[in-house]
């Protein structure tokens, strides 16, 4: 019987809905609450198939991996996974990329409309003993404003008919897609430049890889406005947080709305990122609603079980090995 082996316990709910899944399809299910390479060298060693959510496996842990078919990340990045190694082993890797669509984007939207109401520096300020409509000004009506997407695939996408509704002008750019996709949302393509020096607000929804971290750093922020906001929900690697914090200090950002940080988790009070009182934080949240998390685990119980069996699944991210 094949095994499948969840390498580190999915902190959020129980492991009844993988057991079950598995067991429809015969597979074995094993947990294995891994925390060093050796011990998922260890333990998973030998499954057929491995699911994970946040172990590290790198190039040193998948080269030890003697019989494994197939990496399943729990989510859409998969940032984790060393995919050229387990490409060079023949391993496939797998991710679920469009969970959570409507999760993320709402929880975008959520940012974005408190940045822009003032919800936070409002609420701080009764608190503080103040009781003026004054004290968010200047607030702007959102049809005068323009809102530039960072990444237009699936969630970025449904961010842009949210933002719609509410009367916001929306630019995109993504260097992957067709012409079409923007055509299709109604949405003006244009070039990263472009999008920073249009932008009243800008959201970022691009995953993370070696080409993209620091992706928005001091440079980027040059290019932007004066007063600029910045939401992001993918990848906190994805900004560089010294530089934000220098750009929020400066006034050059004028408030940001953050649910991912570069470093998870954030338990520190004293952090310099958290003296700001311009900034509005989730704790990796975006995608946290109990039906996303139901259909992720049945999803990615599913994809492993099919590929141990020899099956075909759509979501194959090193796509190249089908081809070998």
């Amino acid at each position: 019987m094949p095994t499948v082996v969840l390498a580190d316990r999915f902190r959020l709910w129980g492991d009844s809905i993988e057991q079950e899944v598995c067991r429809q399809h015969g597979v074995e299910f094993r947990i294995e609450n891994c925390r060093t390479d050796d011990e998922i060298i260890e333990r998973c060693g030998n499954a057929d198939g491995i699911i994970t959510a946040y172990a590290d496996l790198n190039r040193h842990v998948i080269e030890n991996l003697k019989e494994t078919k197939v990496l399943v990340r729990y989510g859409i990045g998969y940032d984790n996974i060393d995919v050229q190694a387990a490409t060079d082993c023949g391993i496939f890797v797998c991710n679920i990329p469009d969970y959570c669509i409507p999760e993320v984007a709402s929880h975008a939207m959520a940012f974005i409309l408190a940045l822009y109401r003032k919800v936070m520096v409002y609420d701080r300020s009764i608190r503080a003993g103040t009781w003026s409509t004054h004290t968010g000004y200047p607030i702007h009506r959102l049809s005068t404003q323009t809102l530039g997407i960072l990444g237009f695939g699936n969630i970025g996408q449904e961010v842009a008919k949210y933002a719609q509704v509410m009367g916001f002008k929306v630019i995109a750019h993504d260097p992957f897609l067709p012409d079409q996709v923007f055509e299709s949302s109604q949405v003006k393509r244009v070039d990263s430049d472009t999008l920073f020096a249009e932008s009243d607000i800008i959201t970022i929804h691009v995953p993370l890889f070696k080409e993209t971290r620091h992706l928005i750093n001091a440079q980027a922020f040059a290019k932007m406005k004066d007063g600029v906001m910045i939401v992001n929900t993918a990848r906190g690697g994805l900004i560089d947080t010294a530089d934000l914090i220098s750009a929020m200090k400066s006034g050059k950002v004028l408030a940001a709305g953050l649910d991912v940080l570069e470093e998870e988790p954030l338990t520190d009070p004293t952090a310099e990122i958290l003296q700001l009182e311009n900034l509005v934080l989730t704790p990796h949240a975006g995608a946290n609603t109990v039906e996303a998390y139901g259909e992720l685990q049945r999803r990615v119980a599913d994809t492993a079980c099919r590929v141990v069996k020899g099956e075909m699944v759509y979501n194959i991210v090193n796509k190249q090995l089908l081809n070998g």
